[in-house]
């Protein structure tokens, strides 16, 4: 049982770790973000070790039969301790956060360094990957070892579904408050595992053996850490769902505003920002598509400003009559009238035919109120949808240094 659930809780982990270490970088003072991490990688490794064919190559590689058992129930321990560590900075005060978080992991660090020792007190066998708690039930030291990880391990997924349930009621997230619920089940399915554990214990020191009821605590204890992981990874998969929805409207709106900017950049090519003079170093950021997209509404900002002194009130007032007319209102007439202003702007600079000043007049949406980033991005985009498809003229590259 042990190697058939073992490899799907490793892909699990793995999952978990690849899809957490793509934020390490971005969030390294955030100590929760890289404990989480963490419980992905410990996890992992504490399945990895424990994996029949790995279980003999590291005993025949380090020379020490059966090393996996405290390098795989270490990382338990140290997994749980590093889960501690993330709901207590996501419960608590920063200050509050790092005096807790240093009791979890130094609890952690002395529990680990006792299995250690009690590990080195057992008498060397033969390799046992399959059978190996039924193997020593009966050996002192080894109860003494396994009493205490099972002790570590059953307060620790206690608290983790204590604290997991308490949390999640004060969770304004619905997907913490999901995540962290999976959580506390997959804590409390563990416990079965344990108790199966507890009972080899108790049946060492009558002579009996639990034999029949190892597939149960393998099945809890793979069941019950599969159901954390995911837990885990259910606010982290809506933050990369929400991030990648957010850069496939970056990318459309990048492509949606290229009519808008070309036909600027047909009269005025001077608008274009001169990237080839930034540093090398400092270049594959102006490949990101959130710069990009910056860019080109710095861009059309600045076309706009080129032709700012060609806008002719007559032109709005008879672009405001027709759309009226076409049944446009509010946000949609603006950018409408906009749009045609734009494209008689653009050819009145052609030919440098400026209007009175007393004829002289803003954009129809040189109003609308924009508060946040993509507000301003939506804003260029209705002028955009309303310019007719056509090709551009070629740029006049004589005015480029104007």
């Amino acid at each position: 049982m042990k190697d058939l659930l073992h490899p799907i809780s490793l892909v699990v982990a793995t999952l978990g770790f690849l899809c957490l270490l793509r934020d390490v970088p971005t969030r390294r003072r955030d100590p929760a973000s890289t404990a989480l991490a963490a419980v992905f990688l410990l996890s992992g490794l504490s399945f990895l070790f424990s994996i029949t064919p790995m279980w003999n190559y590291l005993d025949r590689v380090l020379g020490t039969v059966n090393l996996s058992v405290p390098l795989a129930q270490g990382c338990v321990v140290a997994l749980l301790a590093c889960q501690q560590v993330v709901l207590t900075y996501w419960g608590s005060p920063p200050d509050v956060a790092r005096r807790r978080s240093r009791r979890w992991l130094g609890a952690g660090f002395a529990v680990i360094a006792g299995l250690l020792v009690l590990f080195a007190l057992l008498t060397p066998s033969a390799p046992h990957p399959i059978d190996f708690t039924l193997y020593y039930a009966h050996d002192d030291w080894y109860a003494a070892y396994l009493t205490l990880y099972v002790t570590a391990y059953t307060i620790g997924e206690l608290f983790l579904a204590r604290a997991c349930w308490r949390l999640a009621r004060r969770s304004k997230r619905g997907s913490v408050r999901v995540g962290l619920r999976i959580v506390a089940l997959g804590a409390t399915v563990t416990l079965g595992y344990s108790a199966v554990r507890i009972g080899n214990v108790i049946a060492g020191a009558f002579d009996t053996s639990l034999a029949e009821w190892e597939s149960f605590a393998w099945t809890c204890g793979d069941v019950g850490a599969m159901l954390t992981l995911i837990g885990w990874l259910v606010p982290t998969i809506r933050d990369q769902t929400q991030s990648v929805q957010y850069r496939i409207r970056q990318y459309r709106c990048y492509y949606g505003l290229r009519p808008l900017w070309l036909a600027f950049y047909s009269e005025a090519p001077e608008i274009e920002l001169p990237i080839d003079r930034v540093d090398p170093a400092q270049r594959r950021r102006f490949r990101r598509i959130s710069i990009r997209l910056y860019r080109r509404a710095v861009e059309i900002r600045d076309g706009r400003f080129v032709i700012r002194r060609y806008l002719d009130a007559a032109v709005r007032e008879a672009s405001e009559a027709h759309h009226r007319a076409r049944g446009l209102h509010g946000q949609e007439l603006s950018a409408a009238v906009t749009a045609d202003q734009i494209l008689a702007g653009i050819a009145a600079r052609a030919t440098d035919a400026r209007p009175e000043p007393g004829k002289l007049t803003e954009f129809a949406d040189a109003e609308r109120q924009t508060t946040r980033p993509m507000d301003d991005i939506d804003a260029l985009l209705d002028v955009a949808r309303h310019l007719p498809r056509q090709p551009a003229r070629a740029p006049h590259l004589e005015r480029v240094s104007a």
